[in-house]
């Protein structure tokens, strides 16, 4: 490893490091949050170093690359949230209501049964177990990003199943 440019990232890092975090804060509202997507992005910067050391506007890139991490998480955690409201019970349904949402449950199982066995497992790990992404991570001995792609491959697949079985219910309710 060429110590200049270990040199040169350590430097980047301690300069934009706080500021990049603080930046990201803004966007997440969690220092927690932030500081695991600050880390994201210098592993990006690393990877794409050789890249990065030859732009004359690097502030701007690396505040790029920050933005696109904090706006990818948020949009992630946005899709989540609709699916969780979406499977709550609440105390007032009616009988038809619950079964609808036990139906949406079962469906989300059968996805879920369906899926290739590693996206399975992160995703019962995610979702059923509570564990975070680098948890998950350590324990399939896979990296980040590969959970972070598991789980919205899965997302992306039970949403749209459940478009198509909204649109079908509604239909048959329109058509019965």
């Amino acid at each position: 490893m060429d110590k200049n440019k270990l040199k040169l990232y350590e430097d980047m890092f301690m300069k934009y490091f706080p500021k990049v975090k603080c930046f990201i804060t803004r966007f997440v509202k969690s220092p927690a949050i932030a500081e695991e997507l600050t880390q994201d992005v210098f592993v990006k910067i690393w990877e794409n170093f050789d890249k990065i050391t030859g732009i004359e506007y690097r502030d701007a890139y690396i505040y790029r690359i920050a933005r696109n991490e904090a706006l990818d998480f948020i949009s992630q955690r946005h899709q989540e949230e609709i699916l969780v409201d979406n499977f709550k019970l609440k105390e007032d349904y009616s009988i038809e209501e619950e079964f609808y949402a036990k139906e949406l449950e079962l469906l989300v199982e059968l996805i879920v049964n369906r899926m290739p066995s590693q996206r399975r497992k992160v995703y019962k790990m995610s979702r059923m177990e509570g564990l975070t992404n680098d948890e998950i991570a350590k324990n399939l001995n896979i990296s980040k990003k590969t959970v972070e792609n598991h789980l919205n491959l899965a997302l992306k697949k039970i949403k749209k199943i459940i478009s198509v079985f909204s649109l079908l219910s509604l239909f048959m309710d329109l058509h019965p």
